[in-house]
């Protein structure tokens, strides 16, 4: 079997694209500021659900929740899963050859179906602090030395959750507090995103242990390093949204034996479904058949600045929701009534006030980046409209997306049917 190179996976909860090197002065990330600055940082790459198992589960598959069937959270009271057929990343490196490893929290199934992940060895599961993973994955990288048999890490970082105090975290606004556009800037937002700041604080200072350890192991060129997150912060308009700020995600490569380096930034059209082929890719591992997402490896390499692809596309299910998004324009589908909530005071609510959400928004992210002005309406756009409609059309349809045959019937739905169903053969009626 050809040599390839090990693969080493950070990904953060809800974290959006809230690091110093994505332009958020007030957030203390060196380490990953570093890493993007020897690696290649990834503008406009956007996750396909808000909500971290769907989102997880897409990267890790490079397939769209309608074909991977995990489209909202898995375990109780949820229920979504993988389907049984698909093949997650960690199984597709072991049948190529590496050692899987998983540190910390994963997403993608529950706890009881974690051997179908075929992971050759786990640490960390529940929700150990992030300095406490990152000393297990130090001393991982340490024991290997300069082994040259490849490895995939599996790493995954809670503390960016709510209520961001995890592990003992504490709030940070040493270089002030940055208040996102569609938050009030009151109090309680500031109390809010200092924790928040304090959270990826603790997340940067454990992958500072980390990348230490992985260079002192002698293994940074041949090892591919990919720090990343599953959706938007959770914040009101963000996580569980299809806006920006609920889809918007960071990712930073870094590989340099093959020219994966230097501080640049690809700001390419990309979803979070093109990342395993793209991993795979560079990796020099040939991709299964089926994927839906698409290698922008050539793009990483410095070999090819040609689009991927025209357009993204996201859902969220709780609220039936389909959204497509190019780089000019994002149009968002509701097929039920949007949630209604608000954790913190939030401009959004004065916006809803005044217009509401119609079941179709469309927004011209040139003039309005912070998607308050709904254009749908409007004639001068409805040539715009009518594009995206169909570009989000003819996706639902490939993907075929269930929604198309009526309200999607959740895994809870269909357990308590199982039981009335049950019950009515036992009454005998």
């Amino acid at each position: 079997m050809a040599r390839h190179p090990s693969i080493l996976q950070i990904t953060t909860h809800d974290s959006g694209r809230h690091f110093g090197c994505y332009g958020h002065s007030t957030l203390h990330t060196p380490t990953i500021d570093a890493l993007a600055a020897d690696g290649v940082r990834l503008t406009r790459y956007f996750a396909t659900v808000p909500i971290c198992s769907a989102s997880r589960a897409t990267q890790l598959t490079g397939l769209y929740p309608q074909t991977h069937g995990l489209m909202d959270l898995c375990g109780y009271p949820f229920r979504w899963r993988i389907r049984d057929d698909v093949r997650h990343m960690s199984q597709l490196l072991k049948a190529a050859g590496d050692t899987t490893h998983l540190f910390g929290i994963q997403h993608e199934v529950v706890r009881e179906e974690l051997p179908r992940l075929e992971f050759d060895s786990i640490q960390g599961q529940g929700f150990p602090a992030a300095k406490a993973i990152a000393a297990d994955v130090a001393d991982f990288l340490r024991s290997r030395g300069k082994e040259p048999a490849p490895f995939y890490a599996q790493i995954g970082f809670f503390q960016t959750h709510t209520p961001f105090d995890h592990g003992g975290a504490e709030p940070d606004d040493e270089h002030g507090v940055e208040i996102p556009p569609y938050l009030a800037d009151c109090e309680s937002s500031r109390r809010a995103m200092a924790a928040y700041q304090g959270a990826i604080r603790h997340v940067d200072e454990a992958a500072s242990v980390i990348m230490e350890a992985l260079h002192e192991s002698g293994r940074e060129d041949d090892t591919i390093v990919v720090f990343t997150t599953d959706h938007g912060i959770e914040m009101p308009r963000a996580k569980w949204f299809l806006y920006d700020p609920g889809i918007a995600i960071a990712c930073i490569v870094r590989y340099p034996e093959a020219g994966v380096t230097g501080g640049g930034a690809c700001d390419l059209l990309l979803s979070n479904v093109d990342y395993l082929p793209t991993v795979l890719d560079l990796a020099g591992i040939p991709a299964p058949d089926g994927l839906q997402g698409k290698s922008f490896a050539a793009s990483l390499r410095g070999e090819s600045v040609q689009p991927v692809r025209e357009a993204v596309f996201a859902l969220y299910h709780k609220s039936q929701s389909r959204c497509v998004r190019t780089n000019r324009f994002s149009l968002i589908r509701h097929f039920d009534a949007p949630i209604d909530f608000a954790t913190v005071p939030v401009r959004f609510e004065e916006v809803l006030a005044k217009r509401g959400i119609r079941q179709v928004e469309l927004f011209d992210l040139e003039t309005d980046p912070n998607q308050f002005e709904n254009v749908a309406e409007k004639p001068e756009h409805a040539d715009v409209r009518a594009r995206l409609d169909t570009m989000l059309w003819e996706w639902m349809e490939s993907v075929d997306d269930p929604l198309l045959k009526g309200p999607v019937r959740t895994p809870s739905y269909e357990a308590a049917m199982a039981d009335y169903r049950a019950w009515r053969g036992s009454a005998g009626t």
